[in-house]
């Protein structure tokens, strides 16, 4: 999500690198914040949100929580694994497409949502792809 002042860096140096901070806050973050919410940071997806495992070789993979000796699953694992340490109460994840939630909050412990397409506005969020993106 971005978030106004930063890069959202899609996990891959190159992109941090050869992108703009943000010009605005993504209206999903904003909404959360004004009902009460405090964002605390951004977590990194694995590369270009293209792998199920949730590893990341630019960044490094976070601990699965629930199982260390295992991956945690999903591009948006950074995610999973804070809310399943107890980091945070929740976390947002950009898209799933094909599991981005599901897959690192069912290896993690957690419950992970996937809204219905459409419902939620993906303003603010770097496509991996616009038909299936939620």
């Amino acid at each position: 999500f971005d978030i106004e002042g930063y890069v959202t860096g899609f996990g891959h140096p190159d992109w941090l690198r050869t992108h703009e901070p943000s010009t605005r806050t993504s209206p999903v973050v904003l909404a959360l914040v004004e009902g009460g919410a405090t964002c605390i940071g951004k977590t990194v997806v694995d590369e270009l949100a293209y792998s199920i495992h949730g590893e990341n070789k630019h960044y490094s993979t976070p601990t699965n929580p629930a199982a260390p000796a295992r991956i945690p699953g999903g591009s948006s694992s950074g995610a999973a694994v804070a809310v399943a340490a107890d980091f945070v109460d929740f976390s947002l994840v950009g898209i799933d497409t094909l599991g981005g939630i599901r897959v690192p909050a069912a290896f993690c412990g957690v419950i992970g949502f996937r809204p219905s397409y459409g419902v939620i506005s993906n303003t603010g969020i770097i496509p991996v792809s616009s038909s299936l993106d939620t």
